[in-house]
């Protein structure tokens, strides 16, 4: 029925695994539909759980009397993986005429599977049209999600923070785009992008594993269109569109939680700030103890102290004037420094029971993580 390279099926199924529940007790659920495609030489990969659907195109030679047909995703995708690079993967009717199975060749391999009728695989069903658009530089929502996706939480009794919040901001005319912020409760990053945003758009919750494909889907370059309605949003971006329900939920007032006023400031080293937590943390044998933060005359110390074990105290130069003592849970600030791009952190501190805001000098000001204290 096609040949296609097996380079182009393979990246068609890669969204398999994000997308497609193995262990789903409907299987249809479990099966990638093979479909025709919109432009000439291509087929459609399409793939969902019923809350996400994805469809990818991919460069394939179909035949006159192709038909659509599904088969299982993560079956297929382990095959063509394992088939030989560079070849040629031809997939054919299993018998003449009636499409019961189809068989896959590649070089002298060939494999047999099981197919399910294309009518059986359910449909997204959209409930009227996306009446908010929103588009954004594609690199630039990569570096957003990217940045914002390890402070979302993973606690299902709280499942309004199980996603990235997005908004659009007017702030004023340097700040109008579209706003990102996750959350768990012990860490907050919040990111900017600039936008000729809608400004009737309302704000959303987009699902943790609908932020996971769309971070495998977004282009390296170009634009990303984003779609809302009240139940739903679609992103097309590159060849690649998915469609995923939202958050039924409401996003707490995270703008209470970020201090509007840090008295004190510290300028440091990312990269040495990082390796001196790691080196005291060890003392503890959990990367989640806490480690005393001691600002004092340009000088951080940092300490760690284990009643089992013993102590640790390493130590690094700051610029700025803070004079605090203060207790942060060391791999939550190691998670914080692997999202700040920059080789400098300013670090904005209050008291010892105050949340810190940390953000890369010169960024823009929407632009942070905010990390709150331990007791040490």
């Amino acid at each position: 029925m096609f040949t296609a390279e097996k380079s182009a099926l393979m990246a068609a199924l890669a969204l398999s695994t994000n997308v497609v529940e193995k262990r789903n007790t409907i299987p249809i659920l479990q099966n990638v539909l093979i479909e025709k495609g919109a432009a000439a030489g291509t087929l459609n990969a399409r793939l969902t759980n019923l809350d996400i659907e994805a469809s990818t195109p991919f460069k394939a030679s179909a035949a006159i009397d192709f038909e659509d047909f599904t088969v299982p995703a993560a079956l297929l995708a382990d095959i063509v993986r394992k088939l030989p690079d560079g070849c040629e993967v031809e997939v054919s009717r299993r018998s003449g005429t009636k499409l019961d199975g189809v068989t896959i060749k590649a070089g002298r391999s060939k494999f047999s599977l099981q197919v399910l009728p294309a009518t059986d695989f359910p449909e997204m069903k959209l409930a009227g049209a996306f009446p908010h658009q929103v588009t954004l530089p594609a690199a630039d929502l990569a570096a957003a999600l990217g940045a914002c996706s390890f402070a979302m939480s993973t606690e299902e009794t709280r499942y309004y923070l199980n996603g990235i919040f997005m908004h659009p901001t007017a702030a004023s005319a340097e700040h109008r785009g579209v706003v990102f912020v996750a959350t768990d409760g012990h860490r907050l990053s919040k990111r900017f992008v600039t936008a000729e945003s809608d400004p009737g758009m309302p704000g959303i919750i987009i699902p943790r594993q609908a932020i996971k494909v769309i971070e495998k889907i977004l282009p390296k370059a170009g634009e990303v269109t984003i779609e809302l309605s009240d139940t739903l949003i679609r992103i097309s971006g590159g060849s690649s569109l998915l469609t995923s329900k939202l958050v039924d939920g409401t996003f707490p007032d995270y703008v209470r939680v970020v201090p509007q006023d840090s008295p004190m400031q510290a300028t440091v080293d990312g990269a040495t700030l990082g390796a001196s937590i790691d080196r005291v943390a060890t003392i503890s044998g959990e990367r989640g103890r806490a480690v005393r933060f001691i600002f004092a005359a340009g000088q951080l110390q940092l300490h760690v102290s284990n009643p089992d074990t013993g102590d640790a105290t390493d130590e690094l130069a700051y610029e700025g004037e803070a004079s605090l003592e203060v207790g942060f849970n060391a791999r939550y600030v190691n998670d914080v420094l692997s999202h700040l791009p920059g080789e400098q952190v300013l670090m904005g501190l209050d008291d010892a029971g105050g949340p810190a805001v940390l953000r890369n000098p010169g960024a823009h000001p929407e632009n942070l993580i905010v990390l709150m204290p331990m007791r040490v």
